[in-house]
């Protein structure tokens, strides 16, 4: 009998050492797996306020219409038709009238892929969403500061730390997982994400600003 309760206890201390070990290193990697999911939105939707200010002199403060103008929108550019001869400057061809301007519309989409042409079109879709398909949407702060001749826009947007752990167990173990990969994850890593030690150790992530005129990431 002593020898039955001493194997229990061993095998419970050796569990509980395990999870001491495992349960850290899981929080680490689902927040910064989720961390570089967000972060590849927060840099496409950072690139579409740009191509949108540039046109409308102003920030969308709402992300269901962003998601929507970088689907579905146009922006107006200026198109060089006609050539430019050797020896002349583009002002001088102008001038001459072997060049002139032409306006055209593009996609908004087509725009915002100039600045990373490596970017996907998938990358704009459910671009409004924190994670996934549903869920949390990014919350859109919008202001202005004033300078010395005009009102420059900013915006802000602060991704809480519970949106990044959001539905942790599920990713953790997802439904269709195996009964036994259920029950070890039960054991391990049940109530992960409510664990405020290594909550504390981790925060939002935050993307521009509303008192100086930047749109960096907390992460840069």
């Amino acid at each position: 009998m002593f020898r039955v309760v001493l194997a229990i206890l061993v095998v419970v201390l050796a569990i509980m050492v395990m999870r001491s070990i495992m349960r850290p290193e899981k929080f680490r990697i689902v927040y910064e797996e989720r961390c570089a999911l967000i972060k590849e939105k927060l840099i496409t939707i950072r690139d579409v306020q740009a191509v949108y200010k540039n046109e409308n002199k102003k920030f969308f403060a709402d992300a269901d219409s962003l998601a929507d103008f970088a689907l579905n929108g146009t922006v107006n550019i200026d198109k060089n038709v006609g050539e430019i001869p050797e020896g002349m400057n583009e002002q001088e061809a102008l001038k001459a009238g072997l060049l002139r301007k032409e306006t055209v519309q593009i996609s908004a989409m087509e725009k915002v892929m100039e600045t990373d042409a490596t970017r996907i079109p998938e990358n704009f879709k459910n671009l409004q969403y924190v994670l996934g398909t549903d869920g949390p949407k990014f919350n859109i702060q919008t202001g202005s500061i004033a300078s010395k001749t005009y009102e420059i826009p900013v915006y802000m947007i602060v991704v809480p730390l519970d949106d990044i752990l959001m539905d942790m167990d599920k990713a953790i173990t997802p439904d269709n997982a195996s009964p036994f990969t259920k029950f070890i994850n039960k054991i391990f890593y049940s109530g992960l994400s409510e664990e405020t030690q290594y909550r504390s150790q981790y925060g939002d992530m935050v993307m521009g600003s509303l008192t100086e005129a930047s749109t960096s990431g907390n992460w840069e």
